[in-house]
Formats: C-alpha cells, structure tokens, sequence
C-alpha cells in the first residue's frame, strides 16, 4: 500500500485515502500478476512534468464508460470496467454521472 500512496503521488501529484485490496489482474504471458487496489481520490496537485519526456500532460475527468469511448482498449476493457464497478461499490462511490469531459480542479477534493 506504501507504493500505491508513493506512485500515485510520484505519477499524478495526488493523494488516496485508505486503500482497499479488490484482487490481481493475472498476466498469462509473463511471469507475474499484478494486484488491484482501488482508493478514493482526496487531494489532486497540478500535473507534474513527465520525467522522461519533459513534458506535462493534461489530465481530464470523464466517467469510465467515457474513457472506454476515448481509448481504443478492446475486449480486457470490460475487465477493468468490472473491477472498477466492484471497487466503487465496495467504496461507497456512487455511480459517475455522465457529463461533458473537462480538466479537474485542483487541491482537496470534497467527496
């Protein structure tokens, strides 16, 4: 749960509240699985600058089925669409409504 809180303030300048164990993701071609954990968001920093390009990205809120409709992921998408069903529910987090995607706010989120 450390590299949880350490990455995600690491990659996306942001923090989690208490972290909840949701299962693994088997990956059948290599040696490993990786574990899921899902977390509700609490504070969200101003995108840091990607090490390894220079650059900073922008970040845009949008519901889960809006992601799907955005990125081309193909069928393991209703995988992660599952999980992150199971992990909203498990949280409390009501079901995204669906709205225009836009840049989030920044700071403590209010939940």
């Amino acid at each position: 749960m450390l590299t949880l809180r350490r990455e995600t303030c690491e990659e996306a300048a942001a923090e989690v509240g208490n972290p909840l164990f949701i299962g693994h993701l088997a990956a059948p071609d290599e040696m490993c699985s990786r574990l899921r954990y899902a977390a509700t968001l609490t504070r969200l920093g101003p995108a840091p600058v990607d090490p390894a390009t220079g650059r900073t990205y922008i970040r845009i809120l949008a519901t889960p089925e809006q992601t799907l409709e955005l990125f081309d992921w193909g069928e393991p998408a209703a995988g992660q669409l599952a999980a992150l069903h199971q992990a909203r529910t498990r949280l409390g987090i009501p079901k995204a409504l669906r709205q225009p995607v836009s840049e989030p706010a920044t700071g403590t989120l209010t939940l």
